[in-house]
């Protein structure tokens, strides 16, 4: 008798870092084959022609990562036939940044005459100039610069053909303490933007493709891995350097080290993937309030769930 596995294509919201450590590691220690899975972590190709959002909705992919304003995009849009909604967060807090090199910017408000490197992401560009209204200067005088390669991003900064981009902090951060590169860093925290939870892993909840216990399985193992990943960074480097072997053990270990903070909202809330309605609600407010969304009757509680973590 074969051993038959539910077989799970997951997009990939980058190339494999230690944001999704977690998903490896339950790969790589049977995690997810003992749960009766068969998961593949599918990357975006080299000129990221396709978002992860995307190839969900094409149906290429049965989950997708991606930071919460897809969910929100979707949803505004009321396709018939695509509901994306977030099953699991891998991470509590903000671990990303806008970051430049230059001297010259010390505050986010001097960015108002630069250039920024755009990943072309929804919403994005409106917060990086929401960000400098916020921070005293014109963000409408920034200079967006759209048409670079999303993977090469961080290296033009360093290069100085632009002066800001957005990053991972616990891998382009680490890239840059490893190289003794001092960076500028401001987080929309700093601005008082409430953020929603980023990035996330969603279904398509209008497609019913995948059967409630599989998602539960999923959710289990996910965390199970994550768990693993945070309590022991040297598995993390052990099992990420078969996936990204540019890096060394080195720098694997101290991103993992450096993320782990992340995955919580304080000592007291430890809620591995789950998510609040609170949370999710600051970030949908703000983003009306901004004029960014217009959708007035966006229900939140259509954006995630919490319903596949076991009692």
């Amino acid at each position: 008798m074969t051993d038959s596995k539910t077989t799970i294509k997951v997009a990939l919201d980058w190339t494999p870092t230690t944001v999704h450590s977690g998903l490896f590691v339950a790969q790589a220690q049977n995690i997810y084959s003992n749960a009766g899975l068969d998961v593949q972590l599918l990357p975006p190709d080299a000129a990221y022609s396709t978002t992860p959002a995307k190839r969900l909705e094409h149906g290429e992919v049965d989950l997708a990562i991606c930071p919460s304003e897809s969910i929100i995009a979707y949803t505004e849009s009321d396709k018939a036939n695509f509901h994306p909604q977030a099953i699991y967060a891998i991470l509590q807090q903000d671990a990303s940044a806008l970051v430049t090199k230059n001297d010259g910017i010390h505050k986010i408000r001097d960015l108002e005459d630069g250039v920024y490197g755009s990943h072309n992401a929804r919403y994005e560009d409106a917060i990086v100039r929401s960000m400098i209204s916020h921070g005293g200067g014109d963000g409408m005088k920034l200079r967006i610069e759209s048409n670079k390669g999303k993977f090469s991003l961080f290296d033009e900064v360093k290069r100085g053909t632009i002066d800001a981009t957005w990053v991972f902090l616990p891998w382009e951060g680490i890239e840059a303490q490893l190289e003794a590169l001092a960076l500028n860093v401001f987080r929309m925290e700093d601005t008082n933007i409430p953020y929603g939870y980023t990035p996330v892993i969603a279904r398509n909840a209008a497609s019913g493709k995948i059967a409630d216990d599989v998602l539960k399985r999923f959710v289990h193992a996910t965390r199970k891995g994550y768990e693993m990943a945070i309590a022991d960074p040297v598995i993390v480097a052990q099992v990420m350097r078969k996936q990204c072997p540019e890096k060394s053990a080195e720098f694997l270990s101290m991103s993992q080290s450096d993320i782990n903070w992340f995955y919580g909202e304080d000592e007291d809330s430890f809620e591995l993937g789950k998510m609040r309605p609170e949370r999710w609600q600051a970030w949908v407010d703000w983003l009306k309030d901004m004029e960014i969304i217009e959708k007035e009757d966006l229900c939140v509680e259509e954006l995630f769930t919490n319903e596949f973590f076991c009692q």
